[in-house]
């Protein structure tokens, strides 16, 4: 994680006030998850323990699947610095290579199909891919970001259009609806602030509603380990599902499709006190071996924050990936949080930290894993197995 001015307002929550209808679950400890509704708004407040409904599947085991990606042989099967996977509704995988500024897509079980991109700053072409997404209808959507651009890409590969940024050139992630609006979390600067926003666009790209916004102080000399910044996710019924992430706040905000609010989801934890050997980790991965610049300080909080991203499956779980973490032979293992639709915490499972959790659709997880103990980049499916 690089350290950056980015801004600090949490979301408020407000979750515990007189309230009138609950429906509780039974944690492992006795705790209890309990759902309560308020003003029309369903608020649900998860314990310690998960704890899911009665007769509700909650046991998930992974098991690998698929790995693609080598250090050598077919070039086709090789990356050289991951970015983006996408998943289309035939179970094929497309792969951004930053580096190559390349899309190789490989069928359900491995097989590379083709390739397509081209490296520059003509139409249709990609100078420096910073996101890539998967439409409703299966358009691939890459961002250009010396471009300010989306590119957009039918499956096999071909150029469809392009949609200027404009003003809103600094996104830091979108997503589609079923319409083809997107929601995108853009930043702004001047001298005294940056202001993240999340906006409502239309499908050419107009500025349609503001749905969340925060700002931060820029300027002086202190600068901090953790970066808050919006993720968001887009349910099957257009539902938005938003949170302010590396805070202390573990929240969420459920919207419908006209930004009402519908539904809060928050979870008690235990924050994770940072050790020396993690601030001396989050130094380096800031500032590498130079260390921080010389007349300013570097601020590292006390404890972790709770929320590192989340995705949803094509049932509407949520997966979230925490700082919580278990040490395992082969390293730090981190662990994920995983919600039904209605907001309640089923399960959690790990995974090794070199393996971020990308896409989950038709019983399957999708893995993006920028360097694997031997330093190649690959995409990794596990079998999403519940009980």
């Amino acid at each position: 994680m690089k350290a950056k001015a980015f801004a600090a307002v949490i979301l408020a929550s407000g979750l515990l006030a007189a309230l009138s209808v609950r429906s509780p679950a039974v944690g492992v400890d006795g705790q209890q998850a309990v759902t309560r509704v308020e003003d029309g708004v369903t608020l649900v407040h998860n314990p310690k323990k998960a704890a899911p409904p009665p007769g509700v599947q909650s046991a998930l085991t992974l098991k690998p699947d698929l790995t693609i990606g080598r250090e050598s042989g077919d070039e086709n099967t090789m990356f050289s610095e991951l970015r983006s996977v996408a998943v289309d509704d035939r179970e094929n995988i497309y792969a951004l290579d930053m580096k190559e500024i390349k899309v190789r897509v490989f069928d359900k079980n491995g097989n590379h199909l083709r390739t397509f991109g081209k490296k520059g700053k003509g139409p249709g072409e990609i100078d420096s891919p910073l996101r890539m997404e998967m439409t409703r209808s299966d358009r691939l959507v890459v961002e250009d970001f010396a471009g300010a651009k989306f590119v957009v890409f039918s499956p096999d590969g071909a150029v469809v259009k392009e949609i200027p940024l404009g003003k809103y050139r600094f996104l830091v992630r979108f997503k589609f609806d079923s319409k083809g609006n997107i929601y995108a979390d853009t930043r702004t600067y001047d001298e005294t602030k940056a202001v993240s926003e999340m906006i409502k666009f239309s499908p050419e790209f107009k500025p349609l509603s503001v749905v969340a916004s925060f700002e931060e102080k820029r300027g002086g000399r202190e600068l901090t380990a953790f970066s808050p910044s919006f993720a968001l996710q887009v349910t099957k019924a257009d539902n938005l599902i938003l949170t302010v992430t590396q805070t202390e706040a573990y929240e969420f905000k459920v919207m419908d499709p006209e930004g009402k609010l519908v539904r809060k989801v928050v979870k008690e934890y235990e924050p994770v006190k940072v050790t020396a050997a993690m601030k001396d980790k989050l130094l380096k991965d800031s500032w590498g071996d130079q260390g921080v610049p010389p007349g300013y300080t570097f601020n590292v909080p006390s404890h972790l924050p709770a929320v590192y991203y989340f995705i949803l499956d094509d049932q509407d779980r949520m997966f979230v990936r925490t700082y919580e973490s278990e040490k395992k032979p082969d390293g730090d293992w981190i662990f994920y949080d995983v919600f039904d639709s209605g907001g309640r915490w089923l399960t959690r499972f790990s995974l090794p930290e070199r393996e971020m959790a990308f896409i989950s659709k038709k019983g399957k997880l999708y893995c993006m894993v920028q360097e694997n103990e031997e330093g190649i980049p690959q995409v990794k499916r596990y079998d999403m197995i519940w009980k």
